[in-house]
């Protein structure tokens, strides 16, 4: 019985998956086994960008795949180990003869080139893929327990607010954006990690025209497609010797105490929840890389770590097109919550303020006695978003739109 490899990636779901259709099919008319399986690579999950957040949403994934895999005859094969080596582990188990995946799987087809197997990638097509009929195991197959976060090494990381992955939470999170709930806080990451794929998506919007927020979940499909086939690349580190000062300001972004309450309120949502409007992961990208003059890198590196949504096909473009615009954060604060609501929820020490102190407490004495104390002193002067030292910005860049910096990303 020859056995086809079905891997996994960011395509977690057992629906609108041509891969998986396919092989099933051509396993069932060869009287063959399919081997689905999700290989943990250790250098993956190793990388600066990766927390325990992230795995969570995945591990939630993997579970809800393996049972609708198992209920169709083949439950998911979780392993963990370089793909290489992993799957010459499963190669010297079973007759491997072919492998599939939906999209590239660079290492992976590297791997039946040495072997002289077929691997080949499955493409995303427009319309829904066929319905997943019966499976058939490879003789043995016992998936052993998806590995937690401290297993893979990764670090205590808190998330209360975090997603939750998995078929049936994604299925909940489309219908809420359909009824008119922020795209991105929904969808994100049920997209990234592939729990719901965004073709689904695109089709539940195109056949009810008529739901509150079809149009704005279309609009926010198609840039989110642009900005996939930007090609990927981090922001480039900025060439300067040890700055112990500019550590001090990244250390305060990256806790949500750099004495701008738009942009701590912004931090420290995101560290609670995992996820992030598109307007204020802009924000945190524009005045960290502007006012505050912090690296880049290190920077895409901090807003990727605390994403629970974090993908590497869209957030390097999305961060440097955040990065690249001129914000002042207390203009933006404002227009964004005139009367400091989500500031409140975020800031409880300057929770009792007036809207006007609130959003800038430097200029209300009864507050400005709290800062140093309660709350920090401003790390910068607010103002448009320019790196310390640098120029002031002519008065026709200092017209911000808090709209557009959401709509760019």
């Amino acid at each position: 019985m020859g056995v086809t490899i079905l891997s996994f990636g960011r395509d977690l779901r057992g629906q609108d998956h041509p891969a998986l259709a396919r092989a099933g099919q051509e396993a069932g008319a060869e009287g063959g086994a399919v081997l689905p399986v999700f290989i943990v690579d250790p250098a993956v999950w190793s990388a600066p960008e990766a927390s325990a957040r992230q795995w969570r949403v995945v591990a939630e994934g993997l579970a809800s795949l393996s049972a609708a895999l198992a209920a169709r005859g083949a439950a998911l094969q979780v392993e963990i180990g370089p793909p290489a080596e992993v799957l010459d582990r499963l190669a010297a188990r079973w007759p491997v003869v072919r492998g599939l995946a939906l999209g590239a799987q660079p290492p992976f087809e590297a791997w039946a080139r040495r072997r002289g197997l077929s691997w080949r990638p499955v493409a995303a097509p427009r319309r829904p893929a066929p319905p997943l009929g019966e499976l058939t195991a490879p003789p043995g197959l016992e998936p052993g327990p998806i590995p937690e976060a401290r297993d893979l090494g990764l670090g205590f990381d808190p998330c209360p607010g975090r997603p939750r992955g998995g078929r049936s939470e994604a299925e909940r999170a489309l219908a809420a954006a359909l009824a008119g709930g922020d795209p991105d806080a929904a969808l994100s990451a049920h997209l990234a990690w592939g729990a719901l794929s965004a073709g689904e998506a695109a089709r539940a919007a195109r056949l009810a025209p008529e739901e509150p927020g079809a149009r704005r979940l279309v609009s926010w499909l198609a840039r989110r497609t642009r900005f996939q086939r930007v090609p990927a690349a981090d922001p480039a580190p900025v060439a300067a010797p040890p700055d112990p000062a500019a550590d001090a300001r990244l250390a305060a972004w990256a806790r949500g105490e750099t004495g701008l309450p738009a942009v701590d309120a912004a931090m420290r949502a995101l560290i609670h929840d995992g996820m992030l409007d598109a307007g204020r992961r802009g924000l945190l990208a524009a005045v960290g890389c502007g006012q505050l003059g912090l690296d880049p890198g290190a920077c895409c590196r901090v807003l990727a770590r605390l994403s629970a949504d974090h993908d590497p096909r869209l957030h390097g473009a999305q961060f440097r097109a955040a990065a690249a615009r001129r914000v002042d954060p207390l203009r933006w604060g404002r227009a964004a919550d005139p009367e400091g609501v989500f500031l409140r929820r975020w800031l409880p020490e300057l929770a009792d303020l007036p809207p006007d102190a609130l959003h800038a407490p430097w200029t209300c004495p009864a507050a400005a006695r709290r800062l140093g104390r309660r709350y920090p002193h401003p790390l910068v002067a607010p103002g448009p978003g320019r790196p310390a030292g640098s120029r002031s910005a002519s008065p026709a860049s200092r017209r911000q739109d808090s709209r557009q910096l959401a709509f760019d990303l």
